[in-house]
């Protein structure tokens, strides 16, 4: 396994566990006194269980094992950023729910809501880290 891609996956678990809990454990969500009690509980659980395997993915990319053992850890890790953040645009797809409360709450990037944009680039950065960890262990292909 190499180190590049190793570092690409690494970042993009540190990315989505600090991210998810910055975006969620403030005044905007958890702490927004318009949310409804039962808002809140599934907030505060989805941000725990996302730092929880935010937590489980730097160690499995951290344990060493035999070559079978850390490819399976790496593939585990590398797949928590896309699971994790999958689910935004499946819910932004559901008729009737919004990315934002009101339009142009959120910052854009590049004409894009910010938290899509965070979950794109996670998920492609895990994604990208994880090819090449392989692109890189299996030489050129010609």
């Amino acid at each position: 396994m190499t180190r590049a891609g190793r570092l690409l996956v690494t970042a993009a678990v540190v990315g989505s566990g600090v991210g998810h809990a910055l975006a969620d454990v403030n005044r905007t969500h958890v702490f927004n006194p318009r949310w409804t009690p039962h808002a809140r509980f599934h907030t505060v659980s989805a941000t725990a269980t996302d730092v929880g395997w935010s937590i489980v993915s730097l160690w499995l990319l951290q344990r060493r094992g035999t070559r079978a053992e850390e490819e399976l850890a790496l593939k585990i890790a590398a797949l928590y950023p896309i699971l994790s953040y999958m689910p935004f645009f499946v819910a932004a797809a559901v008729p009737g729910s919004a990315t934002e409360d009101q339009p142009g709450e959120i910052p854009r990037i590049a004409g894009v809501p910010a938290n899509l944009f965070a979950a794109g680039v996670m998920s492609g950065l895990s994604a990208l880290g994880y090819l090449l960890a392989h692109a890189e262990d299996d030489g050129p292909s010609w």
